[in-house]
Formats: structure tokens, C-alpha cells, sequence
């Protein structure tokens, strides 16, 4: 690296500058990846079971009474159904795997910087 450096500043008589180098930085970057993991979840079906039971119990409270006693007894029938349904989800959930992702960052080294002393001067190079 210093031979680099001193072919670069060759002065006209073709001799060697007097180059001092005084420190090196590593230079850090900010990298992102992705990591993912597979986990357990606890899934509940509730919205299903709801408008499954909401349907039976609707058909059931069709068939009671006549008239604006049907309609009355449909709409009970309705949401008695819904709330058994999701009584039952509750109790019912599984397991299942998911992928669950997010985005890590971290710090590497991407090279240095390189201050040197030249003819009384103090320049800073990146060195890749």
C-alpha cells in the first residue's frame, strides 16, 4: 500500500516524497438483512364457526312460529347461532407454523481510512 501511495506522488525529479502515514480508521457500513424463523401460532376459526352457527341458527328459528313470530324467532335463532358458534371456535383453536420475517441491520467493516502526512499536509484516503 505505501508503494502505491508514494508511485502516486513521485514529485518531477522523479524522487520520493517523504509520506508519513499518521492513523488508520476501518470504515463501517450499515448492512440489512432478512431473517426469518418459523413459530407456533395459536389460530382461532371464530369468524367461520359465527356465520356457520348464525345459518343453522336462523334455518331452526324459520321453522318456529308464523308470521311476525317467524321473523322475530329467525333473527333470536340468528343470533343465538352466532354466539354458540363462536363459543365453540374458543374452545377449538390449533396450532399452526408460520414464517415470521424481519430486517436486521448491522455493522461491518468496508474498508479504512487512511490519513497520511504529506509536505506539511494532512489528507484522508479511502482504501477499499
Amino acid at each position: 500500500m505505501r508503494l502505491l501511495l508514494l508511485a502516486i506522488l513521485l514529485v518531477p525529479s522523479f524522487a520520493f516524497a517523504q509520506i508519513t502515514i499518521v492513523s488508520e480508521t476501518p470504515r463501517y457500513v450499515t448492512v440489512t438483512h432478512r431473517e426469518c424463523e418459523v413459530r407456533e401460532v395459536y389460530v382461532e376459526n371464530k369468524l367461520g364457526s359465527s356465520l356457520l352457527g348464525g345459518i343453522i341458527g336462523a334455518a331452526i328459528g324459520n321453522q318456529i312460529g308464523g308470521g311476525s313470530g317467524k321473523d322475530i324467532a329467525t333473527v333470536l335463532g340468528a343470533i343465538t347461532g352466532t354466539n354458540v358458534g363462536r363459543t365453540r371456535a374458543e374452545n377449538r383453536g390449533r396450532i399452526e407454523y408460520r414464517e415470521v420475517c424481519h430486517n436486521v441491520e448491522t455493522q461491518v467493516q468496508k474498508g479504512k481510512y487512511v490519513t497520511m502526512s504529506y509536505e506539511g499536509k494532512t489528507h484522508t484516503i479511502l482504501m477499499e
